[in-house]
């Protein structure tokens, strides 16, 4: 039998929205009105969300159960948002965060990995995908992102990457390695606080 993924998220939704207002506290019991006032404040609220308002909707309650550190009811609403549109890069940028603090370090990687196909994809999702590479010790993968960062017209961006593939060079005690791109980003940008900090300790460590 073949499942309508988006008739089970409509259904999965309205159950999510039940339980949530279900857990709020209940306020203080109002004395009686009069029946025409009652009416006249129990019409029925708007029911006729769209599907899109509906995803919307799910999606910003992922968000506040994920600033609220509830990972595993995130971890659920994803999941059902994931089924009902796969082409949504902040559905795996929230699953990524949602498993890092799960301390599922492999998990938010295939998540950033997923984001980073997005033609919509940022520089800081390609800097959280190479981050949790480095977390992962796949230092090849980390270091061609960074690599493709050294051929930005962005002087930032590029020292970014210098001091990038330095610090992936000291993780796999390369010092030599880790100094000449300390070297290469303090040519680029000589006050580069990072890039002098880094070539001190690197320094130290060759010693």
């Amino acid at each position: 039998m073949q499942i309508n993924f988006k008739v089970a998220f409509r259904a999965g939704l309205l159950t999510l929205s039940f339980l949530f207002l279900v857990g709020c506290s209940q306020a203080p019991k109002k004395p009686d009105m009069p029946k025409d006032q009652v009416e006249s404040q129990t019409k029925p609220l708007a029911t006729d969300l769209s599907a899109e308002d509906e995803y919307q909707f799910a999606l910003d309650l992922a968000g506040l159960e994920v600033k609220r550190q509830r990972y595993d009811r995130a971890e659920g609403i994803l999941q059902k948002l994931r089924k009902a549109e796969r082409e949504d890069i902040r559905v795996y940028r929230l699953l990524a965060q949602v498993y890092e603090a799960q301390k599922k370090p492999e998990m938010a990687l295939i998540a950033w990995q997923q984001a980073n196909k997005f033609t919509d994809k940022t520089i800081s999702d390609e800097a959280e995908l190479a981050r949790l590479a480095l977390m992962n010790e796949q230092y090849a993968s980390a270091e061609a992102i960074y690599q493709t960062w050294l051929l930005s017209a962005d002087e930032l961006q590029k020292v970014s990457g210098l001091n990038n593939l330095g610090f992936s060079a000291i993780l796999q005690k390369k010092y030599s390695a880790a100094k000449a791109y300390f070297q290469q980003a303090l040519e680029v940008d000589p006050l580069n606080a990072k890039a002098i900090n880094n070539l001190k300790l690197v320094t130290k460590l060759m010693e």
